[in-house]
């Protein structure tokens, strides 16, 4: 989950002028990029009656929406959005999109113009009332995203090609597949299927407006869901073979077709994979789990006897416990949240290329608001402390999301000198899913990773799940030909 890689940037103030923007550059300098928050996009953008940015000729100049009227505003700072507004539609994303989880980030200067990102949310406002939203930054860098384009950037820069600064729709040090065009809930349940999708397709093109117009390289929209890729880009054409070497053959083909044919936005999809715990006992027509034992019975019995053996050697052997502390539970212990800090930094400190993202004021500021609900720590001790958990007696950990049912796993950390042989993956996994069948959760989200050793047979305990991003073609056509013919 580490990333370290750095480029040679260069800063680029645009002036708060209407479409078309100058570009101005600043100053070039290795590292993070460190940028006025007087950097901005543009002012509000009307699309009338929802007209495309740029049309062909013949084209029509109306989107079949009923001739509805979309305003584009920019907002610096998720600050400038009252919170309900936001959260009104930021549910469908999950708790990432939440305005008091983004508002933290930003708050504590984890994700702000000194660490490379430049707030620049994007509302859209139909008929004029509707607010939905989108989570948008200008990034001077790639880090913190989980979507590795790093290989991207060191080719343009070898070529001499602008890569940063770059526009990223998504949710910072994140690898959690939402929605990520946040729509107000009368559109999504009063519009009709199609009509959404066309509203989705119009911002994509008014993304991409905004790139040309700022000479930005690309935009990216990172771990959206299925649904809001194809009305952006169009589906991916299953490929019509039996075998499933043909099928792999056939669905790289397709997505080197985008390369060559022009598809409705010019953006490029790729997927990228997780593995996902699920709740459901094949063996018991897909109910959930009764037990961890009832879990364990879905395996052979040797690999039930060597999860066994796994846990005692850290339940037992070295006399640890592992206990979920959820919610309000969580400050009630006092000092808890500066230990999980603590750990969490800790455990980035311990490793080669380890960076920290996350500031302690992040982690107290996401504790005094509501968000706390949607907290779990995972705190490991050891059994003879007692019964009644103390932050002093917690020595490793991972603080967890927990939302509609959904168990996400996020940071993982263990003092030096407290390391113990499978107490990464019982706190991580086997403690996790003990924990979510017990609270009656439906499904865990480990994340990207990030350390420890894992069981060989792991592609039997947890199931596969796809992240789709899309990026804007006309930044990477442009590489991929000048790589190959200049």
């Amino acid at each position: 989950m580490m990333e370290t890689e750095r480029h040679q940037f260069r800063i680029w103030l645009v002036l708060p002028l209407l479409l078309p923007l100058t570009i101005i550059p600043v100053s070039s300098f290795q590292g993070r990029l460190p940028v006025s928050s007087r950097f901005s996009l543009s002012q509000n953008w009307i699309v009338d009656r929802l007209r495309k940015p740029h049309h062909a000729k013949g084209e029509s100049d109306l989107l079949n929406l009923k001739q509805r009227e979309v305003e584009f505003i920019l907002h610096p700072s998720i600050s400038s959005i009252p919170a309900e507004e936001w959260d009104r539609c930021g549910n469908q994303g999950g708790p990432f999109t939440s305005h008091a989880w983004l508002l933290s980030l930003e708050e504590s200067e984890c994700a702000s113009p000194k660490t490379g990102w430049i707030p620049q949310h994007l509302e859209l406002k139909v008929e004029k009332k509707f607010s939905s939203f989108l989570p948008m930054y200008i990034k001077g860098h790639s880090l913190g995203e989980f979507i590795f384009d790093n290989g991207w950037a060191d080719a343009a820069h070898r070529n001499g090609i602008q890569y940063y600064p770059k526009l990223l729709v998504g949710v910072p040090f994140t690898p959690v597949t939402g929605e990520r065009i946040l729509l107000h809930p009368h559109i999504l349940q009063t519009y009709l299927k199609e009509e959404i999708s066309e509203l989705r397709s119009l911002t994509a093109r008014f993304l991409k407006q905004i790139a040309l117009s700022n000479k930005i390289s690309s935009v990216h929209l990172n771990f959206i869901t299925a649904e809001e890729a194809s009305d952006i880009s169009g589906p991916i054409p299953e490929p019509k073979e039996t075998s499933e070497e043909d099928k792999l053959k056939g669905r790289v083909q397709s997505m080197l077709d985008q390369l060559t044919y022009k598809d409705k936005n010019d953006y490029l999809r790729r997927t990228s994979m997780q593995y996902h715990w699920v709740n459901s006992n094949a063996k018991n027509s897909g109910k959930p789990y009764e037990s961890f034992e009832d879990y364990l019975n879905a395996f052979k019995s040797k690999r039930r006897i060597t999860i066994k053996r796994e846990r005692r050697r850290v339940t037992e052997d070295a006399g640890i416990r592992v206990d979920a502390v959820v919610g309000e539970d969580i400050l009630r212990c006092e000092g808890l949240v500066a230990k999980m800090f603590d750990i969490y930094s800790a455990q980035i400190k311990k490793m080669l290329y380890g960076r920290q993202y996350l500031t302690e004021d992040f982690f107290h500021m996401l504790t005094n608001t509501s968000f706390i609900e949607n907290l779990c720590f995972m705190c490991a001790r050891h059994a003879d402390a007692g019964e009644e958990l103390k932050a002093e007696d917690v020595f490793a950990g991972t603080v967890n999301i927990v939302k509609d049912g959904v168990f996400y796993g996020r940071y993982w950390g263990c003092l030096p000198g407290k390391e113990v042989k499978n107490l990464h993956f019982e706190t991580c996994y086997w403690s996790a899913i003990e924990h979510c069948i017990k609270a009656g959760l439906s499904k865990m989200e480990p994340g990207a990773g990030g350390g420890g050793e894992q069981p060989d047979d792991s592609l039997d305990i947890l199931s596969t799940r796809g992240n789709i991003g899309l990026l804007t073609r006309f930044s990477f056509v442009t590489l991929i030909f000048k790589c190959l013919f200049l």
